[in-house]
């Protein structure tokens, strides 16, 4: 273990949560763009699933034994770096949506419009099954956002899913976790417990994570295995379905449509610039 290796991957961590918790930017793409993309997957999938229950037995034996098969100090440096970047930016996240709420959403808006367009690309296939996938991503989504109009949105347990779920942006390039989070009701609220640093909601997301890392991760590379298009149809058409999301916000706070219009089109350049930047990256190697 080399400390620069370290301080690079911390430092790969740091773009990649300050691009987790911006709407519409994948730590993914992140990955993807600085060539670790291959690597991270790797090492997550070598994580040995009964690590969770070695540590409720309270074996740590057994725990050390298991650590010793994973890339630890790159995963580790990559957490932590993510984790002190989201950290640190949240409150300035906070202090847009409170001072500036409709610049910012359509801002996220915009970004987002651009993942869609992009992840639209990754579908290699589009025949009735990615079709019939998309549809059920939609009317998913849809389920989803009429459910938490008439629940408690805050509940632990929608906070530990909002954790679970917002993994998959580590693992696909184009799936935003905070798109998650803003789908779910939680984008705002986590950036407050992030800032604030609530110590009982932070660590129910974090173990949401947790679980998300070592279960939906797996599933998920099973599915991409199986059938990629048709899961990545299903992904679009959960993006797709949500757009609405940022975009009600925005124009419910909008004095000028031009606050919705130029913040927008910022952020679907951003993202495409990025994915841009990605395939010459991929074509020079």
């Amino acid at each position: 273990m080399k400390i620069t290796r370290v301080i690079k991957d911390f430092t790969i961590g740091l773009l990649m949560g300050a691009a987790n918790i911006v709407p519409g930017v994948s730590g993914g793409t992140v990955a993807l763009i600085m060539g670790i993309y291959d690597k991270l997957i790797l090492a997550i999938n070598e994580i040995p699933k009964d690590i969770p229950i070695a540590f409720i037995k309270l074996d740590f034996k057994g725990v050390k034994e298991r650590f010793e098969k994973v890339e630890y100090w790159f995963l580790g440096a990559l957490f932590f770096g993510s984790l002190f970047a989201v950290i640190s930016i949240a409150r300035g996240l906070s202090h847009l949506i409170e001072t500036f709420p409709a610049p910012t959403y359509a801002l996220f808006f915009g970004l987002i419009s651009g993942s869609v367009v992009i992840i639209y690309k990754y579908i290699d296939k589009v025949d009735i099954w990615a079709v019939l996938s998309a549809f059920i991503g939609f009317l998913t989504i849809s389920l989803i956002l009429s459910l938490r109009e008439i629940s408690n949105i805050h509940h632990p347990v929608m906070i530990f899913l909002g954790g679970m779920f917002s993994i998959v942006s580590m693992i696909l390039p184009g799936i935003s976790g905070s798109y998650i989070l803003i789908i779910l009701g939680q984008y705002e609220y986590m950036l407050e417990a992030l800032y604030s640093f609530d110590i009982f909601i932070v660590v129910i997301f974090l173990t949401g994570g947790f679980v998300g890392l070592f279960g939906l991760a797996k599933i998920l590379g099973f599915l991409l295995e199986w059938s990629r298009s048709v899961t990545i149809a299903f992904l679009f058409g959960l993006m797709l379905g949500g757009l609405r999301e940022p975009l009600s916000e925005a124009v419910g706070e909008a004095v000028s449509p031009w606050e919705i219009i130029l913040p927008a089109l910022i952020g679907a350049v951003v993202v495409i610039v990025l994915e841009y930047w990605y395939l010459l990256k991929k074509k020079s190697e």
